[in-house]
């Protein structure tokens, strides 16, 4: 389980997220996985634009971490796979597009607020739910503060609530709803779109654009893996007694 890579002509590459379960969970594995696969279609020379969708009914229901881990090292290694595909896909000569149907939870929210360009079917639903679980969502919230205000938010993350489509638009994170059933489509024209322009404009136009908003703080990014290793080693610890 990982990815599954669909070639569909006219520089369009699609990477469809095959995970566990319905919600379509992604393990490390997976992420390890993504990252490599991303990491090899930077150097793709037909590619022009890029699709990530989910397998089956949602987008993404979350980051699944290895259990049992007691070392904050061991910790951060497993975190690290979710820094690795931030880093794989901010390095793309070319636009990400999100196809997002159902859930996009966890990594799957975090995904989609630093993609390109973001369609979401109107029953989608977009939350952090970490904190419901005592995990404060550390790596989102080094960048979600560069699309959403700080009071949005933190209560976004304190709360742990699901959100709509409409509202993740309004918010920042999605750039256009469409009917269910319909994000695939609209991203495939969206791309097709990009697809047709030229490529050396496109590859500046995604690079100065995220730099000017900040968009990569690698030191932030890993500064929160070390907060959250600790946390989480620390409680396995006294899980284990």
């Amino acid at each position: 389980m990982g990815v599954r890579i669909e070639e569909q002509g006219n520089g369009v590459v699609v990477l469809n997220l095959v995970g566990q379960g319905e919600p379509n969970h992604l393990d490390t594995e997976a992420l390890l996985d993504l990252a490599e696969t991303a990491r090899n279609l930077a150097s793709h020379p037909g590619m022009r634009a890029l699709v990530l969708t989910g397998h089956g009914a949602n987008f993404c229901g979350g980051r699944m971490g290895k259990k049992g881990l007691t070392r904050a090292s061991d910790v951060a290694e497993d975190l690290n796979a979710i820094l690795k595909v931030n880093s794989a896909f901010a390095a793309l000569p070319v636009p990400t597009v999100l196809a997002v149907e159902g859930l996009a939870l966890g990594w799957g929210f975090g995904m989609s607020a630093q993609a390109d360009y973001v369609i979401a079917a109107e029953n989608a639903r977009f939350a952090l739910p970490e904190m419901s679980h005592g995990m404060p969502p550390l790596i989102v919230l080094s960048y979600l503060f560069r699309f959403v205000s700080y009071k949005r938010g933190f209560e976004l993350a304190l709360s742990s609530r699901e959100i709509s489509a409409a509202d993740a638009e309004l918010y920042g994170i999605v750039t256009r709803v469409v009917a269910p059933g319909r994000a695939r489509a609209e991203a495939l024209e969206v791309a097709d779109f990009i697809a047709a322009q030229d490529p050396k404009s496109i590859t500046l136009l995604r690079k100065f654009g995220r730099e000017a908003a900040g968009l990569s703080d690698p030191q932030r990014n890993e500064y929160a893996v070390s907060l959250m290793s600790v946390l989480l080693a620390e409680r396995a610890q006294m899980s284990h007694g």
